[in-house]
């Protein structure tokens, strides 16, 4: 069985053993290292994980089947715009549903909490990763965006399809990446 739920306070330990897992296995789509990672005290793990399952302005959600095979987080990065961080799926689950059910989770859990726009970046040379995005609803930021990758913008609650974006405020067209998704 097959569960996508946000992390609950306490299992520092399992979100410890997926970032693990995220950084040593692709290494490339993170701006941390899994090195430094493991070097981290528990205490650390556990603020972090913590953090993020509880309260209003963050989340971190996991996908388990026996065991963690995804993770995705999203903090509050200014007023109303979420930063989409973390995004990892393990490799014997990618194509499947696991991606999109914890993109949609945290989208969900997003519009509840007031945000507006949801953000993330895209590094390297990841056209799977953008289409994925692009698939639902995430279009290229124009304009200056910041960032060193391919920055993705999506607002939330207008359903996951391209209709959803006002063509005001997102651009098309750009590069390919990975998802970095970085805050340690």
């Amino acid at each position: 069985m097959r569960i996508t739920r946000r992390l609950k306070p306490g299992e520092w330990q399992l979100y410890r053993a997926v970032r693990l897992e995220a950084l040593r296995e692709s290494p490339g789509a993170f701006l941390s290292r899994y090195e430094d990672a493991l070097g981290r005290s528990d205490e650390s793990w556990a603020e972090q994980a913590d953090s993020g399952a509880e309260g209003s302005d963050r989340a971190t959600f996991v996908t388990i089947v026996d065991r963690p095979v995804g993770v995705v987080s999203l903090y509050l990065d200014e007023v109303e715009v979420g930063e989409l961080l973390q995004m990892w799926v393990a490799p014997e689950v990618r194509g499947g549903a696991v991606a999109g059910e914890l993109l949609m989770a945290v989208l969900g859990w997003a519009e509840g909490n007031g945000f507006a726009v949801v953000r993330t970046e895209v590094i390297g040379k990841n056209a799977r990763a953008l289409r994925f995005y692009e698939k639902f609803g995430f279009a290229l930021c124009s304009g200056d965006c910041g960032g060193g990758g391919s920055q993705l913008l999506r607002p939330v609650g207008g359903g996951g399809g391209r209709e959803a974006l006002p063509g005001d405020n997102f651009g098309r067209g750009g590069s390919a990446g990975g998802s970095t998704g970085e805050r340690r």
